[in-house]
């Protein structure tokens, strides 16, 4: 192998994600809470391939939205240098505080319902937000298309997996995806279905330094971690040579 050009693109190196989250209905549901949780609030959800937006079937939604909303409703947040063991600090500026805010308040204007949540935090130092949960989502809402950034998880809920995996997919970024079931059928169906460059599998949505870490559409501008990630910067040459 030899060493590669750069490469040129006209997407930022960071392109984004809107990862999707699927609840199904034999889920494990204290594990995907918690899981999905954690997903949010890690870096007060400052991360690209963390969880931004949940699709769960109507059979399971109310027990769901229950635990989801208890959960973010109990995060510990605040600033660590008085208070230490928290689960969430502040955002980076005023200007992402801002733009987390008015997220909200465009889902809400647009029918959205606010079940925990929803406004600035009232600490002193630094630019907090509650931890959100959001009901009465639906596809055409930028709170379920853009990327929040934020501790705000909106929720939609579906029919079916195949409606879940056709939402999923309509999206400009394909970074990462999860879902929680304990049917290795539906495990492996969404595994083919879901267009994005990781999916998640009753775990929370964190990448391993072996894995491949990757996605598509928007967001995919390259790739790292494992071998397939050193295989971006080199280029295969095929010689043929006949005496």
């Amino acid at each position: 192998s030899k060493s590669a050009p750069p490469k040129t693109t006209n997407l930022p190196p960071e392109a984004a994600g809107k990862a999707p989250a699927h609840g199904l209905p034999d889920a494990d549901s204290d594990l995907a809470v918690k899981a999905i949780h954690a997903s949010r609030v890690i870096n007060t959800g400052q991360v690209c391939n963390g969880a931004e937006r949940v699709y769960v079937e109507r059979g399971v939604a109310d027990e769901f939205i229950s635990k989801t909303a208890s959960a973010m409703a109990a995060t510990r947040y605040g600033d660590p240098s008085v208070t230490p063991d928290l689960d969430m600090g502040a955002l980076i500026n005023a200007q992402q505080l801002d733009k987390v805010a008015r997220k909200v308040d465009t889902a809400v204007a647009a029918g959205a319902t606010l079940v925990t949540g929803g406004r600035r935090a009232d600490v002193d130092k630094g630019y907090h937000y509650q931890p959100t949960v959001l009901t009465g989502c639906t596809a055409e809402m930028e709170i379920m298309r853009a990327e929040v950034f934020g501790p705000v998880l909106p929720i939609q809920v579906v029919d079916s997996f195949d409606e879940a995996i056709a939402l999923s997919n309509d999206s400009d970024y394909g970074l990462t995806s999860s879902m929680f079931t304990k049917d290795l059928n539906k495990s492996l169906k969404g595994m083919r279905e879901l267009d994005f460059g990781e999916t998640y599998i009753n775990r929370e949505n964190f990448e391993a330094m072996q894995g491949f870490h990757a996605g598509t559409r928007h967001s995919g501008v390259g790739g790292a971690d494992g071998k397939h990630g050193l295989y971006e910067y080199t280029r295969t040459q095929m010689i043929y040579i006949q005496s």
